[in-house]
C-alpha cells in the first residue's frame, strides 16, 4: 500500500456547505475564483500527486477518521494529478449521474476540515 500525504492550505469562505455532503479539493494553484469555493491541499511532493491514482477499495484517512473509496469518476485521477482537484462525495453512489471527478466515500459524514487537517491517500 502506498500512502500519499496532502495537507489542507487554505479554506475558501463558500468551500464548506453545512448542507452539502461535499467538499471541492484543488492544488494551490487555483484561480482565484476557485478558491473561493474549494479547500486547497499542498502535496508532500509534486511527484507524489502526480502519482495518486484512486480505485475502489483504497482509503483515504482525513486526519484521523479513515474512510473507503466507493467509487472513484472517469476524470477524478486525471484531473487528482495534474491540479489536485476532486470533489469528495460524503454520500452513496448514485444508479445514475455520477460525478466525473467525484470520489464517492463511506462512512457518509462529512468531517470538520480546517487548515492544517492532513489527507492520507492509501493506495493499493
Amino acid at each position: 500500500m502506498v500512502d500519499i500525504k496532502a495537507t489542507i492550505t487554505a479554506i475558501g469562505p463558500e468551500a464548506i456547505s453545512p448542507i452539502d455532503p461535499l467538499v471541492i479539493l484543488f492544488d494551490e494553484d487555483a484561480t482565484v475564483a476557485l478558491k473561493q469555493i474549494a479547500l486547497l491541499q499542498e502535496f508532500e511532493s509534486e511527484d507524489a500527486m502526480s502519482q495518486l491514482t484512486l480505485v475502489p477499495g483504497d482509503q483515504l484517512a482525513i486526519d484521523d477518521q479513515v474512510y473507503h473509496v466507493e467509487y472513484v469518476g472517469e476524470v477524478a485521477n486525471d484531473n487528482l494529478q495534474t491540479i489536485g482537484h476532486a470533489t469528495l462525495l460524503f454520500t452513496p453512489v448514485p444508479e445514475t449521474d455520477r460525478l466525473g471527478n467525484g470520489v464517492y466515500l463511506t462512512p457518509y459524514v462529512k468531517p470538520d476540515f480546517k487548515v492544517g487537517t492532513t489527507i492520507t491517500y492509501h493506495t493499493n
